[in-house]
């Protein structure tokens, strides 16, 4: 399920984007989202899924690492469709004899592209940027904010740890399902509702027991403290700027 999506996955490959600095790919994606999210207009939608094409393509991406929606996320979408046609609105359709509103689906058509597309700009950066160099890039992009005396070192240890557990998490539930699948079935009255539940308790419980043994080995080394060092910007991060520049641009222009 959720480990098809590879979360942070990182594809070790020699590209321009792997060549470009941390802080480079994540100021940009913050500005790209940032641009993104104050016109999602279908023409912009279509322009940063245009950009994606070509940022897996320059990223040399493999099919394997790309991501495998699970079931249940296109069940979640094929109810909320389900619900926008229930709402209506224009533009109406005729569909045997009775008008059909389309505009709830629209809306929802549009948020699904605004969300999946800045989830793909994010698995651009794990699989283009080691797990490592995040944490440094969270503290180079926070750092005017240490001028508010805001707790920058702690926020970023706790993005440390929140990074390099999400693998885990995600290893965890895969591991979960299919031993679930493995176990005996149930009587025909059992509904699905029940074996939902169950699945949800028992990866809960798998990651509550994760968060304590994390939280007991963190107690005993003591504060975290994350090393910041940072390299030298090349030419493989003006061209990402300029990529990006050239975006958002467009985003604004349109």
């Amino acid at each position: 399920m959720i480990a098809g999506l590879h979360l942070l996955r990182y594809v070790d490959v020699e590209s321009v984007l792997h060549r470009a600095d941390a802080r480079t790919k994540v100021a940009c994606l913050t500005g790209t989202i940032f641009a993104l999210s104050f016109d999602p207009s279908w023409t912009t939608v279509g322009l940063v899924w245009a950009a994606l094409v070509v940022l897996v393509l320059a990223g040399r991406i493999p099919r394997g690492a790309r991501p495998r929606p699970p079931r249940l996320l296109l069940y979640a979408m094929a109810l909320a469709l389900f619900f926008g046609v229930l709402a209506g609105g224009e533009p109406n359709v005729e569909i045997l004899g009775r008008p059909i509103g389309l505009g709830g689906v629209r809306a929802q058509l549009r948020f699904f592209g605004v969300g999946l597309a800045m989830l793909a700009l994010a698995l651009v950066i794990g699989w283009t940027t080691r797990l490592g160099d995040l944490p440094a890039a969270a503290a180079w992009l926070l750092a005017p904010l240490r001028w508010l005396r805001l707790p920058i070192d702690d926020l970023v240890a706790a993005l440390t740890l929140a990074v390099r557990c999400l693998p885990l998490m995600a290893d965890e539930i895969a591991t979960t399902a299919s031993l679930w699948s493995l176990r005996p079935k149930r009587g025909r009255d059992h509904s699905r509702m029940v074996e939902a539940v169950d699945f949800v308790a028992t990866a809960t419980s798998g990651a509550t027991r994760r968060a304590v043994e994390l939280g007991e080995a963190v107690a005993n080394r003591g504060p975290v403290v994350v090393p910041v060092r940072h390299g030298r910007f090349g030419v493989a991060d003006l061209i990402v700027v300029g990529f990006t520049a050239a975006l958002i641009g467009a985003i604004v222009v349109l």
